[in-house]
């Protein structure tokens, strides 16, 4: 009589996605990053604000947020700080400083910037065409992108936003 092992899998009661630690019980928040840069930091913040530019509009899009927006902190290298997903509690009156909540584990810092998380506006293959050509032109061509299936784009376009969700 030969043995089994039975291998545990994710549907195993107390299965725990560490990287999914984040999310409420519901779980209506995703730790996938679905934008570009939405704010950047020129100035040194705290564990609670972050200080950016006022935001301009036609001038300095970038730092544009309201209320209830969700997103996650990188470093001015690219590197995701921590794996919390932040929310905007509050908004100085001219824009400039952005207060969040939870805490982070460190204080934000000039070069610092933040993306927005939950599911990508890709609802159709044209809006994901384009979100996959303004990332590079080169490497995304016409040409490659009629080569490519809806599966392709889509992995694509998390690889591009952010691999970690992958």
């Amino acid at each position: 009589m030969s043995s089994r092992v039975l291998l545990s899998s994710s549907l195993d009661t107390g299965y725990i996605d560490p990287r999914r630690a984040t999310l409420d019980a519901g779980g209506f928040y995703t730790r996938l990053v679905s934008s570009r840069t939405c704010f950047t930091c020129n100035g040194a913040g705290t564990t609670s604000t972050m200080v950016g530019a006022v935001p301009a509009p036609a001038t300095n899009d970038n730092n544009i947020m309201r209320r209830g927006d969700r997103f996650k902190l990188y470093t001015s290298a690219g590197v995701l700080k921590e794996e919390t997903v932040f929310e905007v509690t509050n908004i100085s009156a001219a824009g400039g400083t952005i207060t969040f909540a939870p805490l982070a584990a460190v204080a934000t810092a000039s070069g610092d910037f933040a993306k927005l998380v939950g599911a990508p506006d890709i609802d159709d293959p044209e809006s994901l065409d384009s979100a996959l050509t303004a990332f590079s032109g080169t490497v995304y061509s016409a040409q490659r992108l009629a080569e490519m299936t809806i599966n392709d784009k889509i992995f694509a376009f998390r690889q591009a936003m952010d691999p970690g969700s992958l």
